[in-house]
């Protein structure tokens, strides 16, 4: 089996020795136009393949190169560009993508941590044909792997980046062999979700304490972190906890109602609490809060002054 490997970062990275420890003829490495870091094109480097970074990879010429080549499967993993039709048929034996989500559901960007929001038990990766759709091609395998209530972004993504080399290695055997159920996803209720932006990582002290330990665990390390205000100033949130046997109770979100000495504290949100562990401040090393019982987080109120009807009622 001859393999065009397009591909990224250590997810990437990780799969050229199992597969050419199998035996596969790795056609050579194709990178983003703007890699997110030169791992895989230093893998790439270190097995003596050819290397290929194309502004366009629908491109006619690069198309044409990749017939060129003459792989018999073309895979992909963590490549940025959509594929067309001519690309996806230059190998006889199409095109296949490995994504990061249990297909048909999590379709789309940024799947780990919606994944980790929405508080699921698995994740799932799943090796696909490409087709027209986004992650709607018929799919080849698929594993799923576990979530605890405590995982982080971090501890997900390692695990996934760990799973995908068996995977994808997988994926070529059976494509190879022909022995392989290909099952399609047409029909199948799903999923899909856009990419995460800037001004998503702000927490809103009204929401639950479920919701908001999903999302400070779903973009912790190695993302952003999830973010609060304290007098005006930007803060970091990088860990935080919920029991569920905790209590509900209404009382002002996003004020602090108890500490826990060398824990953090307890901020109060829309039905529970929330332990807050370890913070972060502009230009200062990360630290657990000791925030003083009654501190108020969040975007402050703006006062202002009564309307006539409203000082004429309290009369």
């Amino acid at each position: 089996m001859r393999v065009l490997f397009f591909g990224d970062g250590a997810w990437a990275a990780r799969c050229l020795e199992p597969l050419r420890e199998d035996g596969v003829e790795l056609a050579g490495a194709v990178l983003r136009r703007q890699p997110s870091s030169s791992e895989f094109g230093d893998a790439a480097r270190t097995l003596g393949l050819p290397v290929y970074q194309p502004e366009r990879a629908n491109a006619p010429a690069f198309v044409e190169e990749v017939r060129r080549l003459a792989p018999d499967l073309n895979l992909s993993v963590a490549y940025d560009q959509i594929v067309r039709r001519p690309l996806r048929e230059a190998a006889p034996r199409g095109f296949v993508n490995i994504h990061a989500g249990k297909l048909p559901l999590y379709r789309g960007r940024n799947v780990l941590n919606w994944a980790l929001i929405n508080g699921e038990t698995e994740v799932g990766i799943t090796a696909h044909f490409m087709d027209d759709g986004i992650d709607t091609g018929d799919i080849v395998l698929q594993r799923c792997l576990p979530v605890g209530w405590t995982d982080t972004y971090g501890d997900v993504l390692a695990r996934v980046v760990d799973a995908i080399p068996d995977l994808v290695r997988d994926t070529v055997r059976a494509i190879a062999a022909d022995r392989f159920e290909r099952r399609s996803q047409s029909g199948l209720p799903g999923t899909y979700f856009g990419g995460r932006r800037e001004g998503d990582e702000w927490l809103d002290w009204s929401d639950s304490s479920v919701h908001l330990h999903n999302k400070v665990r779903a973009i912790t390390r190695p993302g952003p972190g999830a973010r609060t205000t304290l007098d005006g100033r930007s803060v970091v949130v990088w860990r935080a906890f919920f029991d569920r046997a905790w209590p509900r109770y209404i009382a002002t979100p996003g004020q602090v109602v108890g500490h826990e000495p060398g824990r953090g504290v307890l901020v109060k949100t829309g039905d529970s609490t929330l332990r807050v562990e370890e913070i972060q401040f502009e230009g200062r090393p990360a630290e657990t809060p000791a925030w003083a019982i009654g501190t108020r987080l969040g975007v402050a109120a703006v006062a202002r002054k009564p309307s006539p009807e409203e000082t004429h009622a309290a009369r």
